[in-house]
């Protein structure tokens, strides 16, 4: 790490200009994901699976950090859990100030794309940021460089072509991945894949239907779009969560063909 930083409150920052250009970067926005992470089950059984899964390939000890973390919903479970050596990396200040009001203390403004992190970490985790950015294959080359020898990184991605909708679009993904795509660029970034498997599958019928009643259409994002909260009934959410708990103990047994998202584990080579 020697380029050159600042540091505001406790927040070191690498990058004033990302951060500069995102001083309009919508707060309200994360206030709603922050509700939504605390109770939806979207985001309650997706961390405790990335949580379950994580542990054979990242040690309580290991060096970490989240990349894209928003609110630092993941990265406040897993210090639950015992992992203390965390971080957070995030272009927009305002997604870091967010978590560190939650308790996470070590916080990095940084552009992925201009890294300026090289063998540095054991573990980096990106959860549901890859599909934002356009030159994918840059990033991975950036997350290989930051870590250390035979680390580890950790990726989520929403899956398949055919589940895209407008709410796709509304959150900027550039695309769904297969596990055969993920795995390709992982390798061609000089990652071995240890580990890629499709969650979310019991859902995908409601995925699916989500997909036919909210078709993405050439028509503009209105504002509202980007600021809408993300709710679901509490007696669906109660239903769907035990329904993704149970998918959680059971993956093993489940067949891997299909799913609304991907867990992939790549190790530096």
């Amino acid at each position: 790490m020697n380029e050159l930083y600042k540091v505001e409150n406790d927040i070191i920052i690498y990058h004033p200009e990302i951060s500069e250009s995102h001083k309009d970067y919508n707060s309200k926005g994360l206030t709603n994901l922050y509700k939504a992470e605390e109770s939806h089950f979207w985001f309650l059984s997706r961390k405790e699976f990335i949580y379950q899964q994580l542990q054979p390939f990242t040690l309580e000890r290991s060096k970490f950090i989240e990349i894209g973390a928003g609110t630092g919903n993941v990265t406040r479970y897993l210090m639950k859990k015992g992992y203390q050596n965390v971080a957070v990396g995030e272009m927009h200040l305002s997604g870091l100030e967010y978590a560190k009001t939650y308790g996470v203390n070590n916080c990095y403004q940084f552009d992925l794309l201009r890294s300026p992190f090289k063998n540095e970490f054991d573990t980096v985790c990106m959860f549901d940021v890859l599909e934002h950015i356009e030159d994918a294959e840059l990033a991975l080359n950036k997350v290989h460089q930051m870590l250390d020898q035979d680390g580890h990184a950790i990726f989520t991605v929403p899956a398949h072509s055919w589940l895209w909708n407008r709410d796709d679009k509304i959150a900027g993904h550039k695309k769904r991945y297969t596990k055969k795509e993920i795995v390709k660029e992982l390798e061609s970034a000089g990652f071995e894949v240890e580990v890629a498997r499709y969650f979310f599958i019991s859902i995908v019928p409601l995925l699916l239907l989500r997909t036919i009643l909210n078709r993405d259409t050439n028509t503009p994002i209105c504002e509202d779009e980007y600021h809408k909260e993300i709710k679901v009934g509490k007696v669906t959410n109660y239903i769907l969560l035990r329904l993704m708990r149970l998918e959680n103990r059971m993956h093993k047994y489940i067949p891997n063909l299909f799913g609304g998202s991907l867990f992939v584990v790549g190790k530096k080579t």
